[in-house]
């Protein structure tokens, strides 16, 4: 259950080492510290998976090891080459920047004695999974050893009940910073031994969540039958309309409904067809096959987004060259067309490299239009792009959507509380953060400023004068309740205005209010407290 914490600490290299021994109760460390004993000897040849900060990379090159340690995070890495500079040992340590998907054109067969991975392969997709796997095999010596530590969900249902408790904490708090999840390794064994491995449990911690894979390379791997690609098109069933249901008012509340990653075709695609990347996000995914099916034949190459949309996933370093990447040499792409042009959607062109995937797979990069209803346009006029194609449009419809989106998780923050402990306001309030909502979904446009912090002044300029208004000629509130309900409708204006500004494709993410509105509402808690002392209210 650590990785699901873990995505957070990840954006703290320096915090990582301290957060991971936390979570795991120092578990993961004895883990580590159960390889080196039993498997790192002077001399061995080590290839270290998502090396992170380099703890367990110092730790070996101290016994002797000469480890090469590779990750796709720079900042882990720097880290990592900053902490093991001055450390002494028999081994030696290198770091290379690098997705796991890459090991196998990067080093030679038997080239290593051991490979050891640590919290890594959870965060994989299936097939995924096994291409990396039968690198390791051809990388691994013929006595060599894979060593794998990550979580799993234990048998039994008290443990299984225990883990599910401490574990879906957890994922709300990493889904509040980071906007992601993890998911556990499932059936792991069988996807070991279909890599040609033996799997056996070496160690286990926490519950049996957290498991040490002990392999040896026994086959060759077995080969997988040559799948057909699947044909993607519209459709409408119980799961459909299900999700359709759950992404209007949760769609921002893990689990994210994903998509299953990998390579499919749309109508009847042929060699020469255009290939289409996207996220792994299910909706996406779908809205896509809804926007081509019958205008357009094509390839469309599903990558994992951690079932994020496009825009969100590669401002936040969830969609990047390193993920496509990885889609492309775990798919079937090279072996169905003769060209090698990927058509990427320009909202994900701030977390992409082209360049990098134009080097690491020969692969060129064209950014397609904004929407996916202009992609057949886009590709009958040559890949050429209209002003229209270029520019986000942020019309009434997305943004009544998109409101819809929020209020799923943001309602039940402040309405549940209500439904428990002030049962009375519950309607109250809930009508005025409905209407407040909606209503700056409406007028969104036309509220001066640029950032939803200073939307919320006007806003909240408008909502106390239609309370003033309804008190004045319907309900005469008394002044401490028109004082009260004054301070409530402001901390609601500038909570929608601020918090609601992640809704839109035009402004910066909500978490740049997070301290100003902190401070906000700290004043006006301070004036619902002082105000009635002041005034001399009982």
């Amino acid at each position: 259950m650590a990785t699901v914490f873990m995505k957070w600490l990840e954006t703290k290299p320096k915090d990582y080492d301290r957060g991971i021994q936390i979570l795991t109760l120092g578990r993961l460390n004895r883990l580590k510290g159960e390889i080196v004993r039993q498997y790192i000897r002077e001399g061995s040849r080590v290839l270290e998976i998502g090396c992170g900060t380099g703890t367990l990379t110092q730790m070996m090159a101290e016994a002797g090891a000469d480890v090469i340690g590779i990750d796709s995070s720079q900042a882990m890495l720097a880290e990592a080459e900053r902490k093991i500079a001055p450390a002494t040992g028999g081994g030696h340590a290198k770091f290379e920047l690098m997705e796991a998907s890459q090991i196998a054109d990067r080093f030679p067969e038997t080239s290593f004695d051991v490979i050891v991975s640590t919290l890594v392969f959870s965060e994989m997709p299936v097939e995924q999974q096994r291409f990396v796997l039968e690198a390791c095999h051809k990388l691994l010596t013929p006595s060599g050893r894979l060593l794998i530590v990550d979580e799993v969900v234990p048998s039994g249902f008290l443990p299984k009940a225990l883990y599910y408790l401490v574990r879906l904490p957890l994922a709300l708090i990493t889904w509040l910073v980071t906007r992601t999840s993890t998911r556990p390794l499932r059936d792991f064994k069988s996807t070991l031994e279909g890599a040609g491995f033996s799997a056996q449990i070496a160690a286990s911690a926490l519950g049996d969540s957290l498991v040490l894979f002990e392999s040896t390379v026994i086959q060759s791997p077995i080969p997988e039958s040559r799948p057909s690609i699947p044909k993607l098109q519209p459709k409408v069933s119980v799961r459909t309309l299900f999700l359709d249901l759950w992404t209007l008012f949760f769609r921002i509340i893990p689990p994210y409904p994903k998509f299953k990653t990998g390579l499919y075709a749309i109508g009847e695609p042929n060699r020469k067809s255009p290939v289409l990347v996207t996220g792994n996000f299910d909706l996406t995914v779908r809205r896509v096959v809804r926007a081509l099916h019958g205008e357009v034949d094509c390839w469309l190459l599903v990558a994992d987004s951690a079932g994020i949309n496009i825009w969100c996933a590669a401002g936040g370093g969830f969609f990047t060259a390193e993920k496509i990447i990885a889609a492309i040499r775990t798919s079937l792409l090279k072996e169905v067309v003769d060209h090698h042009a990927l058509i990427l959607p320009q909202l994900c062109a701030n977390g992409v490299d082209s360049w990098k995937i134009r080097q690491e797979t020969g692969w060129g990069v064209h950014w397609g239009p904004i929407e996916a209803v202009d992609i057949p346009e886009y590709l009958a006029c040559d890949r050429k792009k209209t002003n229209d194609m270029r520019w986000v449009a942020f019309p009434l419809q997305a943004r009544l959507e998109m409101v819809t989106v929020t209020l799923g998780f943001y309602a039940l923050m402040i309405l549940l509380p209500m439904l428990i402990f002030w049962r009375h306001l519950f309607w109250p309030v809930a009508i005025a953060l409905l209407g407040l909502t909606y209503f700056y979904a409406v007028v969104h446009p036309w509220l001066p400023g640029k950032d939803g912090l200073w939307k919320s002044i006007p806003l909240a300029a408008i909502a106390l004068s239609g309370l003033f208004l309804y008190s004045a000629t319907w309900a005469h509130l008394p002044p401490q309740s028109l004082f009260n309900w004054a301070l409530g409708i402001l901390a609601l204006s500038i909570f929608t205005g601020g918090e609601l500004q992640g809704m839109s494709p035009v402004m910066r993410g909500e978490q740049a209010n997070w301290i100003p509105e902190g401070v906000i509402f700290a004043a006006l808690g301070l004036a619902y407290w002082l105000g009635p002392l002041v005034l001399s209210w009982k």
